[in-house]
């Protein structure tokens, strides 16, 4: 079995079409089942490593080989002698959505190792000091690069200083965000100052910008949760957007959690607060939603305190 597991490897697109099945059920994309013919939704062939994987809700998950004998109705004696028949004429194709992480995790180690830590009077730390946040010491989860590229439409593209961001899932580092600044620590002149590299961040990830501690709290930016941090003399992890936030799933050592959330005209950021606070409660947590005291975020807050209008 593992000599033909191995020669069916990177076939298994061309090999199940050439078995009957439909290109459409073998994009990567969630779509209806061609095993048990339910759902809507509820299907995948992710190929994951070249060995034909796929994923039901229904029917369960498993390898190309599986997949065949489900599809034909065969034992793995009849779906092995059918396919020996065929794999030498069956074309190799790589994953390239493996492929294409690959090439992103290398592209985003590069960009951290390139960084530096952020210090005084560079442009992170001049554009923190622009929002009212003033630190001691920056956190390690921020670093900053001086030459950021950013992709424009038409793939022009030009290099800008950045602060760049760590997001870290339970099960380790994930992705990277980026804010790009110009020289003088002001939010770069750019379509889209902020963004996510593109590989999603783990279910429950955020920046970790201080340490881990039985009290702490989580809000939605980086600015946000850094100007609560030094309103409430806390760590403030940052889950960069609501749905992140919901998702976030605190360190075991936190007992009393505070929920920074955003005071949002559409109560995007107040339905994401309660809904993590739901289930961090039932989770057995301490928590507390805590909510500016007008529109806007906590740094909208803490630049109200320190510059209050007059008049």
């Amino acid at each position: 079995m593992s000599k033909l597991r191995e020669l069916c490897k990177d076939r298994w697109p061309s090999l199940l079409a050439m078995m009957g099945v439909d290109g459409r059920y073998l994009n990567g994309q969630h779509g209806p089942c061609p095993l048990c013919n339910t759902g809507k939704d509820r299907f995948r062939f992710d190929n994951k490593d070249g060995y034909g994987t796929f994923f039901c809700n229904a029917c369960g998950a498993g390898d190309g080989f599986d997949f065949l004998m489900k599809f034909q109705g065969w034992s793995f004696a009849e779906c092995a002698l059918e396919l020996e028949k065929i794999v030498g004429k069956a074309d190799v194709s790589k994953p390239r959505q493996k492929i294409a992480n690959d090439r992103v995790r290398d592209w985003m180690n590069s960009l951290w190792q390139g960084g530096r830590s952020v210090e005084a009077g560079d442009p992170v730390a001049t554009y923190l000091a622009g929002r009212g946040i003033h630190l001691e010491s920056f956190p390690d989860a921020l670093r900053y690069h001086n030459r950021c590229g950013y992709r424009h439409e038409g793939n022009k593209t030009t290099y800008h200083p950045a602060m760049i961001a760590m997001v870290t899932g339970p099960s380790g580092p994930t992705t990277l965000h980026k804010t790009y600044l110009d020289a003088f620590g002001r939010k770069a002149s750019l379509p889209k100052v902020r963004m996510l590299m593109p590989i999603s961040p783990e279910k429950g990830a955020s920046v970790q910008l201080g340490p881990v501690a039985e009290v702490m709290g989580i809000a939605e930016g980086i600015e946000t949760a850094l100007s609560a941090s030094q309103i409430w003399r806390m760590p403030v992890w940052a889950g960069l957007n609501a749905a992140m936030v919901m998702q976030w799933k605190p360190p075991v050592e936190a007992h009393e959690i505070h929920i920074f959330g955003d005071y949002d005209a559409n109560f995007a950021g107040q339905s994401a607060a309660f809904a993590l606070a739901h289930r961090l409660s039932v989770e057995g947590k301490d928590v507390h939603v805590q909510l500016p005291d007008e529109p806007g975020d906590w740094n909208d807050f803490l630049l109200r305190q320190l510059y209050p209008k007059t008049g």
